[in-house]
């Protein structure tokens, strides 16, 4: 082949290679414009577009995604997630409890405010951030972690029980927590951990089943059935998980255990074992 035969080949090939990379590129073009435009739709049109394009670049909604993911992953029998139970019994290391720095009066008033189970004078606290349809939740408390460390230590350690559903993993887990809500509303702290004994134990989580539970603890059916949708309900459960996410809580169970005469805290992420929570009640009582 001739040198002016290879160089015109070389050419045509150029302009090929030109015309293919030009097709692609309005191929993506307008793909992107459909998919711009399909995703404009999905969240109601171009202003609401400009509020979707915030909430994801927003660190909290990243870090409440990666929560997410990983619980999704731990469910599926995965290990390294911050939400997951350790096979066996871990010591406390940096990544099992974390330093958590905070107003001492914050959790003052969460204790004011929530419900104690326990000696309502101990020197720790054990704020336990949960999701009622957690399964890392529900062995947290079907292992009885924290009721038996009250247990065990009776003058020294109480707990106060949050909300924090997470509507993306559990679709109903808030209509739950309003119920948990409205039960200590109504009938006080003793009828309010009776509702999460009882929630815990359930296998179908309806709105149904939420009321009957309720009614079965002896609320009226009628002031559950107002308290459970109002704004002030959905209010506190979103003020609830808002507290908890200010903690660095972002996955369920999350466990704030609380020296109450320092005001300082340290968060436990995930449902450990007894003897990771021991660890740093001795650390507060210098055991």
């Amino acid at each position: 082949m001739t040198t002016e035969k290879k160089q015109q080949n070389m050419k045509m090939f150029f302009i090929a290679l030109l015309a293919l990379n030009l097709l692609f590129s309005i191929y993506v073009s307008f793909f992107k414009r459909d998919a711009l435009w399909l995703e404009t739709l999905k969240v109601g049109w171009s202003e609401n577009m400009k509020l979707a394009v915030q909430l994801y670049n927003a660190d909290a909604y990243k870090q409440q995604q990666k929560s997410t993911l990983d619980q999704i992953l731990g469910s599926m029998g995965t290990t390294g997630t911050t939400t997951t139970t350790p096979t066996a019994a871990p010591t406390t290391t940096a990544s099992d409890a974390t330093p958590v720095v905070a107003d001492a009066s914050k959790f003052a008033a969460i204790e004011k405010d929530g419900y104690i189970k326990g000696n309502k004078n101990a020197r720790i606290t054990i704020i336990e951030y949960s999701d009622l349809l957690c399964p890392f939740c529900k062995r947290h408390y079907n292992a009885q972690t924290i009721e038996n460390l009250i247990k065990k230590y009776p003058n020294d350690v109480n707990m106060v029980f949050r909300q924090m559903p997470l509507p993306q993993l559990h679709p109903t887990a808030p209509i739950w927590a309003q119920g948990a809500v409205c039960v200590g509303k109504l009938a006080g702290a003793d009828k309010f951990y009776s509702y999460i004994d009882k929630a815990f134990a359930v296998s179908e989580f309806t709105e149904a089943n939420v009321t009957e539970i309720a009614v079965g603890l002896g609320v009226s059916k009628s002031a559950f059935t107002s308290c459970l949708t109002s704004a002030e309900t959905l209010s506190t459960v979103a003020a609830q998980v808002a507290e908890g996410n200010a903690f660095g809580i972002n996955g369920t169970p999350g466990n704030l255990v609380v020296d109450n005469q320092k005001g300082t805290s340290t968060l436990i992420a995930g449902a450990y074992p007894t003897e990771t929570f021991e660890a740093e009640i001795a650390k507060i009582l210098g055991k």
